[in-house]
């Protein structure tokens, strides 16, 4: 297809997110596929969720009209992520217990790197003396890799437009990575999926116009949208068939806001001898709502510290920093802001 449809098709898909959204809020009321308020859920009444039962949808849509099929392995890849959405939405619906929804996301992520070509064997230089290779360890460590992002990105998902957003931002950094590369088909497959989340951001993000979300993407849409960002990080940095788009210590620097929080609250969570899956309000977006920031500007400020980290990532190696060197100064920032929420949580601790 030509540019020029291209766009077309994403606009298309971007007004057809805008008229879905309004039929699935009231589906997901019909069917009962809600989120009640009460404990640490402090939204006001039931809000459906089923925002990635239409997101996912129609990046699918979008993804086989272009064509992208054919040059990509996005086929495997979305069968594992529809997958995902239906067991996601029967955890929304009746509450999987979390021990045996990690074991699906562990068996879902080995499906996804086997058939879907999501696995990274070359690190890249990262601590200063050549590369790192996996070798026999490679599908091990980007199963762990798939399932920690999942998890991570799930545990964003407590307010207003946060989850969607940050998916949104690391994708557009990924995606600009593949433009510089001349990975045009890369670029599409992720504008097919920006375009479907500002859509239903419209809906989700706190603006003007809405004082407070309509719809959540849930479960279901959390951790499908976590596994495809995890698919296209993965890919951009090696792909079998074309030199690297960006090395992979640029990724760990998209990826910091979930990683750092997700790190430093189990870190904390088992530091206090608890489970580290067990629900608290311990995330940094806890910390800015307790800090007396307005819930309306918590979610641009930590997608601001995305944008941030993400080019620092991406204009760092530019300018010729090592890789070693990127990762040594975020794994600093790594250990000073775990001291950090750990002795919040110690501060705040129930007497």
């Amino acid at each position: 297809m030509h540019h020029s449809d291209l766009i077309l098709l994403a606009f298309a898909g971007f007004i057809a997110t805008l008229a879905l959204v309004p039929f699935g809020i009231w589906v997901g009321k019909k069917i009962g596929l809600v989120d009640q308020p009460g404990g640490r859920k402090q939204h006001e009444g039931a809000i459906p969720l089923v925002g990635g039962l239409i997101i996912i949808p129609i990046f699918s849509v979008l993804s086989f009209a272009a064509g992208l099929i054919d040059f990509m392995p996005l086929a495997p890849l979305l069968g594992g992520v529809l997958l995902l959405l239906f067991i996601g939405a029967l955890d929304d619906k009746s509450h999987i217990h979390p021990w045996a929804r990690f074991i699906i996301q562990i068996w879902l992520a080995c499906y996804v790197v086997i058939f879907a070509g999501a696995e990274i064997e070359n690190l890249g230089n990262l601590y200063g003396f050549g590369d790192v290779h996996l070798g026999w360890f490679a599908k091990i460590f980007s199963v762990t890799c798939l399932v920690l992002l999942m998890n991570a990105i799930n545990m964003l998902d407590g307010v207003d437009g946060l989850c969607a957003g940050f998916v949104s931002v690391a994708l557009a950094w990924l995606a600009f990575a593949a433009l510089q590369a001349g990975w045009i088909v890369y670029v599409w497959a992720m504008i097919f999926l920006i375009v479907p989340l500002l859509g239903f951001l419209v809906y989700n993000m706190r603006h003007p116009f809405q004082s407070k979300a309509s719809i959540f993407l849930g479960d279901a849409g959390s951790l499908s949208l976590a596994l495809i960002l995890g698919w296209f990080a993965i890919r951009i940095v090696q792909d079998m068939h074309q030199p690297a788009a960006i090395p992979a210590v640029v990724i760990i620097w998209i990826m910091t806001v979930p990683i750092m929080d997700t790190f430093a609250i189990f870190f904390t969570r088992m530091r206090q001898g608890r489970s580290p899956f067990e629900p608290d309000r311990l995330h940094l977006h806890h910390k800015f709502l307790d800090a007396g920031i307005p819930a309306h500007w918590v979610t641009p400020l930590i997608l601001l510290i995305s944008f941030v980290t993400g080019g620092i990532g991406y204009f760092g190696i530019q300018i010729g920093i090592p890789e070693y060197v990127l990762l040594y100064i975020w794994s600093a920032i790594l250990a000073g802001y775990t001291f950090f929420r750990l002795k919040y949580a110690k501060q705040n601790m129930p007497k």
